[in-house]
């Protein structure tokens, strides 16, 4: 971490705002690798190791499991080939949940007005392909994660600043109750992260991001998966339940209401899928007469606006399958 970070911080004891003191115990010529920090209001101390900020005492239950999950996850991941220089290649890795994701994130990136210099706080940054992105465009990067794990937490930031020479820090602290100061960040990033939560969680989560925001601030929400009537998805995480993973899903006006409630004007966007990005392949896989027809009848749509905006919310209306993107705004 570096000393300009301590005014961003927030006590997670008493909830004092820019009181910690550093004391540096081992520094670099990028940052304080080591020491401690201390609460002028409590007087709690928290750690430095590696660089990241460790502000999540005694954390609830089902946040320990599921960072404990992800350790046996990075293990997983090693035995099934994945490496460092592969995790450095995201998110440009050729798997389709992994093409999406790039996708998704060129789209957010034409659209998005960042400015070199803007604080941007990266929420369950996992492998932190996201904090490496954001930082290449010159924002202050927050990674923000439950786990220290490398490959799979906070402790893999190290391979991109050695590798991409990009800096940005990491806290370690939950989603739910962050611990950063008010109002003093310009952007926050998920990427299929909001459904780790419990409904009330959720609603909290929303809540702290809308605190932390500036405003005029906004969250940018990616991917995050949606049930609908005509799928229900009573088995979602099924394949990573050996992980603890706290795997929810839930209906689109789950995800709007709590935004809402927690004071964000809402934009949803268009997913990345052939409808709105004109994939010619897509021409190509509809070769029989009625696929054919479905396929013209679907491009005379999506060059109108009204027809864009109706195919969007029956797709995340009624699916049958699809995810949520969003721009959450913080007014002022």
């Amino acid at each position: 971490m570096r000393e300009s970070l301590v005014a961003r911080l927030r006590c997670p004891r008493c909830r004092t705002e820019g009181g910690f003191r550093l004391d540096a115990a081992e520094r670099d010529e990028r940052e304080v690798r080591a020491g401690s920090l201390r609460c002028g209001s409590c007087g709690h101390e928290a750690t430095v190791e590696r660089g990241v900020v460790e502000l999540m005492p005694d954390p609830p239950e089902v946040v320990a499991r599921e960072a404990e999950g992800l350790e046996r996850f990075a293990d997983l991941m090693r035995a099934d080939g994945w490496d460092r220089e592969r995790i450095l290649s995201l998110p440009d890795e050729d798997q389709p949940y992994w093409r999406g994701q790039a996708r998704q994130l060129e789209l957010l990136l034409e659209r998005g007005r960042f400015v070199p210099g803007q604080t941007l706080l990266d929420v369950g940054s996992n492998t932190c392909w996201a904090s490496n992105a954001f930082a290449e465009l010159g924002l202050d990067v927050i990674a923000l994660d439950i786990s220290t794990a490398e490959m799979q937490g906070l402790h893999t930031a190290d391979w991109w600043m050695d590798a991409k020479d990009v800096y940005f820090e990491r806290v370690l602290s939950s989603m739910s109750d962050p611990a950063l100061a008010s109002g003093s960040l310009d952007w926050a990033f998920c990427c299929e992260v909001l459904h780790h939560s419990s409904p009330r969680d959720l609603r909290r989560t929303l809540r702290e991001l809308h605190r932390v925001l500036k405003p005029g601030g906004a969250l940018l929400v990616l991917n995050e998966p949606l049930r609908f009537p005509t799928n229900l998805k009573r088995d979602h995480g099924a394949e990573v339940a050996g992980f603890a993973g706290n795997e929810n899903v839930y209906f689109l006006h789950q995800y709007t209401r709590a935004a809402r409630r927690a004071g964000f004007e809402i934009e949803l966007l268009e997913p990345a899928i052939p409808f709105f990005t004109g994939d010619p392949l897509w021409l190509v896989r509809e070769s029989s007469v009625l696929g054919s027809t479905k396929v013209y009848a679907q491009q005379l749509l999506r060059r109108t606006r009204a027809g864009r905006r109706a195919f969007l919310w029956w797709s995340v209306l009624l699916g049958p399958d699809g995810n949520l993107s969003m721009i959450c705004r913080k007014p002022g």
